[in-house]
């Protein structure tokens, strides 16, 4: 009796010495893992700060110039905001579209921003770099009058299609001419909807100033270079269901428009 006693002892001495060792298997594995656990995470760290580092040292252009987008080793975000002495308020510069340079003045990406607007906010401009706005009169006569630019128009129409209009002149008079629209020559996928508009003065609902017998300001709940009425019209009343919603003429059709942006780049002269 004595010997299975013993025997049955030594069973669950020996058990309880394996429960020991593999207990001290799992707890040397758990140190290993912590141990290397500790190891990436100061290396994480480590690379964060560098990161974080770079982040703040990067060189952000501080001017909005023709070729900035060009230098494919240049990293620039494709929308950067700065100042800008011309309209003495800052701007958001396209870095990376056709070789970049593009200051941005008007822009409707989400159409929560009314643009049915009387004519001291146009002259001053209203929204936000940041969302759809309009940089204002003032600042495009300004700018224009200082040197000679060139306009690029990006809308998004029907079923998401990108196109663009360029105009080899863009110019805007003072706001004793109503602001006077001046463009160029045309070229681009989106058709000409912006010359029928040429010398136009500009329209908003509280200043008629269009050929119209009534206001097509108020008629298209916008403001605008409006001739009797529009062909082009980028701050007409939005429709989310883009059944009203008729931006741009491209030469057969009336297109609605679900994004656009109006930029300028002055034109290096040699």
């Amino acid at each position: 009796m004595a010997r299975l006693v013993a025997k049955a002892l030594l069973l669950v001495a020996m058990m309880i010495l394996n429960i020991f060792a593999e207990t001290k298997d799992v707890a040397e594995s758990l140190s290993d893992l912590e141990r290397k656990l500790s190891e990436i995470t100061a290396s994480l760290n480590k690379t964060n700060e560098k990161c974080a580092q770079l982040r703040e040292h990067q060189q952000l252009p501080t001017t909005c110039e023709r070729g900035m987008g060009d230098d494919i080793t240049k990293s620039y975000p494709r929308y950067v905001i700065m100042s800008h002495d011309g309209p003495k308020k800052q701007i958001l510069c396209d870095t990376h579209t056709d070789g970049g340079g593009w200051i941005v003045f008007q822009r409707r990406t989400t159409g929560d921003v009314d643009f049915f607007r009387d004519w001291t906010s146009y002259r001053e401009g209203f929204g936000s770099l940041t969302g759809d706005f309009w940089m204002g009169n003032e600042a495009l006569y300004n700018l224009t009058d200082k040197d000679p630019y060139e306009l690029r128009i990006d809308v998004r129409v029907k079923k998401g299609r990108e196109v663009f209009a360029r105009y080899s002149v863009f110019r805007i008079e003072d706001e004793s001419n109503k602001y006077r629209l001046h463009i160029g020559s045309y070229s681009g996928t989106n058709g000409d909807g912006l010359s029928l508009h040429n010398k136009m003065f500009f329209s908003t609902f509280d200043r008629d100033n269009d050929e119209n017998s009534g206001s097509c300001a108020v008629l298209r709940h916008g403001g605008w270079w409006y001739k009797s009425c529009n062909h082009a019209d980028l701050n007409i009343e939005w429709d989310i269901t883009e059944t009203r919603t008729y931006g741009w003429f491209d030469g057969s059709s009336y297109l609605p428009v679900s994004f656009s942006e109006m930029k300028m780049r002055r034109i290096q002269v040699t």
